[in-house]
């Protein structure tokens, strides 16, 4: 068996020091850029940097923090429940998927910090941690805070606000403030998917909440942007009907189940997250009826099963890793100036298929 190689010696300032022959005191002074009641001649300056490119030095996030105060890295945080933290379960396509999501979001945001060469810090938001202790535990190991569509953790964000650390926020925020937030445009998204379900000439129409998610401000805005196309739309002999289900498929369909045989079916479904087109098509097909034959389906948030279904499914497609991106890049920003841009909106995109072509 071959030797293992060593693990490289990593360059340090007294490495530096004794390349350039001046002492370590000036090194730390020149490369920090900080003359303070000290002078060096341009001679002994390119010296020190001459060599400190030579041997490769790169100063530690210790060194850097005491130096300027900056940790050089920011912390991505997500709520737990859209990617549990164990390993991929392959026996679970939608696990696969999730994974596959949070990989996407993750590529956004490294672009973003690579070629500042910032330290990325994962951080799940566990609904078990402590709000103070938990916002000072960021304060002691970064600079900013990226924080994926946080739901109802307004209290959180209003500590980190507090704190002084620099905040950016992917999805509707529930506080405002001085933080970055890229948003998607909900209201018009729901006003594109419904929209699309009265070109098609539903009349008789349903939208499906998940249960755990009725209070998040983008599903409310994705409800609002419904109605308003209802509200736009030149005919008025249209009936809606809103029905919240669990997130859990098998009681999301026993209470499907129920609405159906009090309300009849309808002709045109607008689901507003999750996996609820699924349940819904298991339940039609259940019951004989055919989509989009006897009703049409629009989807949101769509992942790659809307494509392999069959039939294929109609949905809002959201530009996740640009948006991930854009917030990283403004958070760069805002920890540098202080001054956070006002919000930044994306509109998703209506991807139609055979659910609803």
């Amino acid at each position: 068996m071959a030797p293992r190689p060593r693990k490289k010696k990593r360059v340090t300032i007294t490495d530096v020091a004794l390349e350039a022959k001046v002492s370590i005191a000036a090194v730390s002074r020149i490369l920090n850029n900080n003359y303070d009641g000290f002078s060096a001649r341009e001679e002994t300056k390119e010296r020190v940097l001459l060599a400190a490119k030579t041997l490769g030095y790169r100063p530690s996030r210790a060194a850097i923090s005491l130096a300027t105060g900056r940790h050089n890295a920011i912390a991505l945080c997500f709520p737990t429940h859209e990617l549990d933290a164990q390993p991929i379960a392959v026996g679970s396509i939608d696990q696969v998927f999730r994974h596959f999501e949070m990989m996407l979001v993750i590529n956004g945001i490294r672009r973003a910090i690579e070629p500042e060469r910032l330290d990325l810090i994962m951080v799940p938001a566990r609904p078990e941690h402590r709000t103070d202790e938990f916002v000072l535990s960021l304060q002691d190991k970064v600079d900013g805070v990226l924080w994926i569509n946080p739901d109802d953790e307004g209290e959180t964000l209003n500590e980190i606000v507090q704190a002084g650390l620099a905040l950016a926020v992917v999805g509707s925020a529930p506080i405002a403030g001085n933080f970055v937030n890229v948003r998607a445009d909900e209201a018009t998204a729901g006003r594109m998917g419904m929209g699309h379900l009265l070109v098609r000439g539903a009349k008789k129409l349903l939208i499906a909440v998940p249960t755990e998610r009725a209070n998040e401000v983008g599903i409310k805005e994705r409800i609002e942007g419904a109605k308003r196309a209802i509200a736009d739309y030149s005919k008025k002999d249209l009936d809606l009907k809103v029905v919240q289900l669990p997130i859990e498929p098998n009681r999301a369909r026993i209470i499907f189940a129920e609405h159906l045989d009090k309300n009849g079916i309808p002709d045109g479904i607008l689901t507003m997250g999750g996996h609820l087109p699924f349940v819904i098509l298991h339940e039609l097909y259940r019951r004989n009826y055919d989509v989009p034959n006897d009703m049409l389906l629009v989807g949101f948030e769509e992942n790659p099963l809307y494509m392999v279904n069959s039939p294929s499914i109609t949905g809002l497609r959201y530009p996740t890793e640009q948006m991930c991106h854009e917030a990283a890049r403004l958070l760069l920003e805002f920890i540098d100036t202080g001054e956070a841009p006002g919000a930044v909106w994306k509109t998703p995109q209506l991807i139609a298929r055979a659910s609803c072509p």
